[in-house]
């Protein structure tokens, strides 16, 4: 079978009866899956993926009280499709939220030397999606969001505790970071990063030397991402909460989870990369799609905007679209707090040549026009703020150049 069909289509295909094809589909019930209702019943083949022992995943929420529930079955098809029942909607691959939380950047690399008895490759970028369900239902009891996939991580969940740290313990934290160990859940991203439970709230935590001038360049991106976040959350702009601390000539920044309740509650959460139909354009071309399909609002649409508008203000060139998420509802989505804006363009580059001079002022695209003013007022007081930040001589010049702009 060459993927799920309907019965009329699988009928015209193999020339046979109705009555035929219900007496093959009783021989074959434990290969052939059979889903929907009326004349939207569907057939397909099932397929164990390589590396698994089963075609079928029980799916599990964790609501903010941290209680778990089940939500359907995730059954893997021939022809590289799934189905996530009850819900009944085929899908090329795995489903897009599950995609979303797979383990990914500095943290999937450990991910998969930490879990070296799934055989996963090295960096989660190469990752299949047999890779994928592998890691996800026999280590997924700590994901981002809140979905548990599979019995083997499910009965991980109900054994999983939090133990609490302190700012004295990241300098050893980040030693295990760095030399490859999973400390905490995963989160993605490039930047050097382990999550933790400090003060009974689930944090990630980016850190970075003084070893180095990348290194120092990198402590000033992250005084510089907690100046982008207050300056937000000043202006009434739903942020995360950021904390910066340096211990031991480690700089550390501390950003809260929106995703995590409590030590054990959770709240489902998607990136702008899971729901859009493409990836390749600005957030606010997504932002726009999802508001003509009626899933997002027009204040979502102007938050998003602002937010599109505020990054380019403050020469943030790594605007893609897992750096957007999205808290799912009845009628579509909510936009969550905002997170990772800071001056990328600034970062170090593979070549390890910093770049010392302010990148050019940017311009209004056309659907970020109507706020524009606002962002710009905004990053006005961003750069402002940042002149007065404590950083390397390079990093203070181009801030400076921004603020006298």
């Amino acid at each position: 079978m060459g993927g799920a069909l309907r019965g009329s289509e699988l009928l015209a295909v193999s020339g046979v009866t109705r009555a035929t094809l219900a007496n093959a589909y009783r021989r074959e019930i434990r290969q052939v899956l059979r889903f929907g209702q009326a004349r939207a019943t569907r057939y397909a083949a099932r397929q164990i993926l390589p590396g698994l022992d089963t075609d079928e995943f029980p799916v599990f929420r964790v609501d903010e009280a941290g209680n778990i529930r089940p939500a359907g079955q995730l059954v893997t098809l021939v022809a590289t499709e799934s189905v996530w029942l009850p819900d009944a909607k085929v899908i090329d691959g795995l489903p897009p939220e599950m995609h979303d939380v797979a383990p990914k950047g500095f943290l999937g690399r450990s991910y998969a030397r930490h879990h070296s008895d799934l055989g996963l490759p090295n960096d989660a970028i190469n990752w299949s999606d047999n890779h994928i369900l592998a890691a996800l239902s026999r280590r997924g009891e700590d994901l981002p969001g809140n979905l548990v996939i599979g019995r083997e991580s499910f009965d991980r969940y109900q054994q999983l505790r939090h133990e609490t740290y302190t700012t004295d313990d990241f300098p050893r934290l980040s030693d295990d970071a760095i030399a490859g160990e999973h400390v905490g859940s995963s989160a993605g991203g490039e930047q050097p990063k382990f999550t933790a439970f400090v003060d009974g709230q689930h944090r990630i935590v980016k850190f970075a030397t003084d070893a180095t001038d990348n290194a120092r360049r990198w402590q000033d991106l992250l005084a510089l991402e907690h100046t982008a976040s207050q300056t937000l959350r000043d202006a009434g702009i739903d942020a995360a909460r950021t904390e910066l601390v340096d211990v031991d000539g480690l700089r550390c920044l501390i950003v809260d989870r929106f995703d995590r309740i409590g030590e054990m509650g959770r709240r489902a959460v998607v990136t702008m990369a899971a729901v859009s139909g493409s990836v390749d354009c600005s957030w606010t071309d997504s932002a726009e799609e999802l508001r003509r399909r009626g899933e997002l609002s027009d204040e979502g649409l102007q938050r998003i905007a602002l937010l599109d508008a505020y990054g380019a203000l403050i020469a943030n060139g790594d605007r893609h679209h897992y750096n957007v998420s999205l808290f799912p509802t009845q009628e579509g989505y909510d936009v969550a707090p905002a997170f990772d804006q800071l001056p990328m363009a600034y970062s170090p580059p593979a070549s390890g040549n910093l770049r010392n001079e302010a990148i050019r002022q940017p311009h209004a695209a056309v659907n970020t026009l109507v706020v524009w003013d606002e962002a710009r007022g905004l990053a006005s007081e961003f750069w402002r703020r940042a002149s007065e930040q404590q950083l390397s001589d390079s990093m203070q010049t181009i801030v400076k150049e921004h603020a006298s702009r």
